[in-house]
């Protein structure tokens, strides 16, 4: 495996010569605009196994601290630990948000927008943000997706915990066959499908890579380098770590990252890597 990225000091060279725009936090409004919204798969060719990260354009934030990122109409809910909002992509401005139990992960369901806490998941409303019910958790949560069928929860080890979507009990766990990556400790998650199998892309948490994995196996099906967003970001401590993989609407093979205290919000694309 390549070198980590983030820790070369020809990395940080060339991440000096990047302007970093400051961005003061965005006023909040009353409610979410646009509520209607379903998993858009990331199309992939199925003989593609290894990919890059290209950068397509990036929005300034304002270095919260991104623990989840979901695709809701024409809005980004980010998951900021005691905070869920709305963003507009584009913008970053601030459309709506609430106060929720602290914790990672967030996945758009038919029952609604769940949040994974520590010791809860909560369900909330898509539209205004309201809390409808709340479900025991005892599984810490690292990054949660919703499959078409089940919600995908991870943990920070290489077994990813199958729920219920509508009641987020647990209906099995999913031991991924690792191999190179017997080390990883899985974090963020953005389901998708390749040739109709539910797959998911995993942030490898401390790295600059991510995994898709297929969920009826196991199997690692792809591996993407996603170097040209962490070294944009400088990092500057340990936990500034991707925190959020959501689908561009309407863009197959794109995807909106945002990561823990980023100073930007990346949209990019997955182009196939030799």
């Amino acid at each position: 495996m390549k070198p980590l990225c983030v820790n070369r000091v020809l990395c940080w060279a060339a991440a000096a010569l990047l302007a970093l725009t400051a961005c003061a936090a965005p006023r909040p409004v009353a409610q979410v605009t646009s509520t209607t919204a379903s998993p858009v798969p990331v199309a992939t060719k199925s003989t593609s196994r290894h990919f890059r990260a290209q950068v397509l354009a990036r929005v300034p934030t304002d270095r919260a601290d991104a623990r989840g990122l979901e695709l809701v109409g024409d809005l980004l809910v980010e998951n900021t630990g005691p905070v869920i909002r709305a963003v507009a992509p584009a913008t970053g401005e601030v459309q709506a948000q609430r106060t929720v139990p602290p914790g990672s992960g967030t996945a758009l369901t038919p029952a609604g927008l769940w949040h994974t806490g520590a010791v809860a998941a909560v369900l909330l409303d898509p539209s205004s943000l309201a809390e409808r019910r709340r479900a025991t958790m005892t599984d810490e949560a690292w990054g949660l997706c919703y499959d078409g069928t089940n919600l995908v929860q991870s943990d920070g080890t290489t077994t990813l915990l199958l729920r219920d979507r509508d009641t987020a009990e647990l209906i099995r766990e999913l031991r991924v066959d690792a191999r190179e990556w017997a080390a990883a400790r899985l974090g963020e998650l953005h389901c998708t499908s390749v040739d109709g199998r539910p797959q998911v892309w995993a942030a490898v948490d401390g790295t600059d890579w991510m995994i898709r994995v297929d969920l009826a196996s196991g199997t690692v099906t792809a591996d993407a380098d996603l170097t040209a967003v962490t070294v944009a970001e400088v990092p500057t401590g340990r936990n500034q770590v991707i925190g959020g993989i959501a689908a561009v609407p309407g863009a197959a093979g794109e995807l909106w990252l945002t990561g823990r205290h980023y100073h930007h919000r990346y949209r990019i694309g997955l182009t196939p890597r030799p």
